[in-house]
């Protein structure tokens, strides 16, 4: 039997289809996940059998296919799929792809490498990336094979790290010391940044479901997780450019909708008391307040360090100037 005919059995309610179809495509998932570890350079072979996968590269790929498993399980039985848009295989590809590329991502470098290894593979990278040396004169410099250097510099790694950027034995936050006081904010604006999502979560609940998951995935906001144009495109049977352009269009209708929306009232308000707008009566203190910077200035240093003068004529006219400043 079919995919197709395999996933319409299980959602007419034949629970047993479902284990036929996970055993039916298992190759397809070993097949995807050995493609995700290719990408990042995990197949070695065994030094023994020079035709097999080292322990190491079959831990990766269990561990892959253990993921894709998950998806595929958890994809089947939102039962999302629709027959008449793409065969299943299309449908599964970019949602077990991007799971697996996401999980090797987060676990490669702190599980596949250690400590003094993943050292060897920065030294290596930046060496090779920073300094311009060639692989001979890295495997002469660190004392290693030149077959190692190559393969520690194609590491799908960040050769410069934050902590690169802080001074040696700096035991604190590097991203405290890089950027201080921007990691923390006030309960003020936390409060305004939290009602400001409220509302525009409102605005974004009035797009339609197609743009929802769109421009959800494509910002990784709401609930949606985040997802390459590539696989939004696979997911909606739609090219990148396409997929780019429904966005922007979904973008464009959230503007539309924003103006006379609770998100502006909410906005305009806050924005009011933070900076209120003073009344066009003709008051020194508020001409003050509408004055330039230079402006200001100036009367600041005339009220502060008044200059006295020099004769009595001129007393009364510096008294009336100063009741003016007060």
């Amino acid at each position: 039997m079919t995919n197709e005919q395999l996933i319409r059995q299980y959602y007419d309610g034949d629970e047993a289809a479902l284990e036929k179809l996970y055993h039916k495509n298992i190759g397809l998932i070993r097949g995807i996940a050995k493609e995700a570890a290719a990408e990042f350079n995990c197949p070695t072979a065994d030094p023994h059998h020079p035709n097999q996968f080292s322990a190491y590269t079959k831990t990766i790929l269990d561990d892959l296919c253990g993921e894709g498993a998950l998806e595929f399980l958890t994809r089947i039985q939102n039962r999302e799929y629709d027959e008449s848009r793409a065969v299943l295989t299309t449908y599964l590809y970019p949602h077990l792809k991007g799971r697996m590329t996401r999980w090797l991502e987060q676990n490669l470098g702190c599980m596949a490498l250690s400590k003094d290894e993943m050292a060897a593979v920065r030294q290596a990278q930046r060496l090779y990336h920073m300094e311009w040396k060639d692989i001979d004169e890295i495997a002469e410099e660190m004392d290693i094979s030149k077959a190692r250097v190559s393969r520690y510099v194609r590491y799908n790694t960040h050769f410069l790290g934050v902590h690169d950027l802080v001074p040696e034995g700096y035991d604190g936050d590097p991203y405290e010391r890089l950027m201080p006081g921007m990691l923390s904010v006030s309960a003020e604006q936390a409060v305004y940044r939290k009602v400001c999502v409220e509302f525009l979560r409102e605005l974004f609940d009035t797009l339609s479901k197609k743009d929802r998951d769109i421009l959800g995935k494509t910002c990784g906001v709401f609930g949606y997780p985040e997802a390459t144009l590539k696989e939004i495109g696979m997911y909606h049977m739609m090219k990148e450019s396409a997929v780019e352009k429904a966005k922007s269009r979904a973008v464009e209708k959230l503007r539309k909708a924003y103006p006379g929306s609770r998100l502006q009232v909410w906005r305009t308000v806050h924005r009011m008391m933070r900076w209120p707008v003073p009344p066009p009566e003709n008051n020194v203190g508020l001409a003050r307040y509408n004055s330039t910077e230079k402006e200001e200035q100036l009367l600041f240093i005339r009220r502060n360090f008044p200059i006295r003068p020099k004769n009595k004529n001129e007393n009364l006219t510096w008294l009336m100037s100063r009741k003016e400043l007060q």
